[in-house]
């Protein structure tokens, strides 16, 4: 059955946008880095290496993949795309980025499905602010979403009413401030679905009532440890139920996902994940998924 209300189900197609495409060159790196707070200076040439291999992996797993192209008027951070859009089984909602650099993005994704037929069901609109990242499926279609600097409450209520006809229940998961407004902190930095009854998680970070909730919904908790947290350990992206691409670098993390039966495969991501503070399930926006 094809569903996207799913962060598990088997990924058919995914948008992606290449590292050479989002690093147009070195002036753009040297320029934007350290104001869009990447932990270091990217690599141009690496990151164009690191992304090819993610994009074989990728391919070798079953899932088609689309790019969209170079555009003058976004940042690095456009590397990771599932920030600009929701996607839904009634079509895709777009997003108004919490992060004001990164505000054309999802201009740039309206374009694309216009050109490729997909329906846009509604965007979520100023003073509204919601990034994909904070944005994540869970069992039993129950859509939960982060109140934090990314994504406030006037975006979650638009988006709680653009899903109404389609969740069964909806989540409000407050954020701790942590390292503050300027840090890349989503829902997505604390816990990464696998499987409807398996999540990697970092429990630090994790509301109680939050935390409380997928145990008693069934979950059983991979947990990151706290050396493996930066080095985006809690950044899974599942292919399929149960299979998940992971960056390489944090063997605890996945000694835990493969003791917990979960099928792991990694990729080198210095350039294109640490750095930018964004993992695998980052440099994704599934399309289309299967249950």
């Amino acid at each position: 059955m094809q569903t996207m209300q799913t962060d598990v189900g088997q990924i058919k197609r995914v948008l992606l946008k290449h590292a050479k495409d989002a690093f147009r060159d070195d002036e753009q790196i040297d320029r934007e880095w350290k104001a869009l707070n990447f932990l270091a200076r990217p690599d141009r040439s690496n990151a164009i290496v690191e992304y090819d291999a993610f994009c074989d992996l990728l391919s070798k797993l079953g899932v088609e993949l689309e790019f969209l192209p170079a555009s003058a008027d976004t940042t690095l951070d456009s590397l990771y795309p599932r920030d600009n859009a929701v996607v839904t089984d009634n079509g895709i909602i777009l997003c108004t980025m919490g992060k004001a650099n990164r505000q054309t993005e999802p201009e740039h994704q309206r374009q694309h499905y216009i050109t490729r037929g997909s329906k846009v069901l509604g965007s979520v609109t100023a003073p509204g602010s919601v990034e994909g990242g904070d944005v994540t499926w869970l069992r039993n279609n129950v859509l939960a979403v982060a109140n934090g600097y990314r994504t406030n409450a006037q975006g979650i209520a638009q988006l709680r009413e653009l899903t109404a006809a389609s969740v069964s229940d909806f989540i409000e998961v407050p954020l701790p401030h942590f390292r503050g407004p300027s840090d890349v902190f989503h829902l997505m930095s604390i816990i990464s679905p696998v499987a409807d009854d398996l999540a990697v998680v970092y429990s630090p970070l994790m509301p109680v009532p939050f935390r409380n909730y997928l145990l008693d919904s069934g979950y059983r908790l991979v947990e990151v440890p706290e050396q493996e947290y930066d080095s985006q350990g809690c950044n899974v992206l599942a292919v399929a139920p149960g299979v998940c691409v992971a960056v390489e670098g944090n063997p605890i993390t996945k000694k835990r996902l493969l003791d917990a039966g979960a099928e792991v495969h990694t990729f080198s991501g210095k350039d294109i994940c640490e750095k930018g503070c964004g993992g695998p399930t980052c440099l994704t926006r599934p399309l289309e998924r299967e249950r």
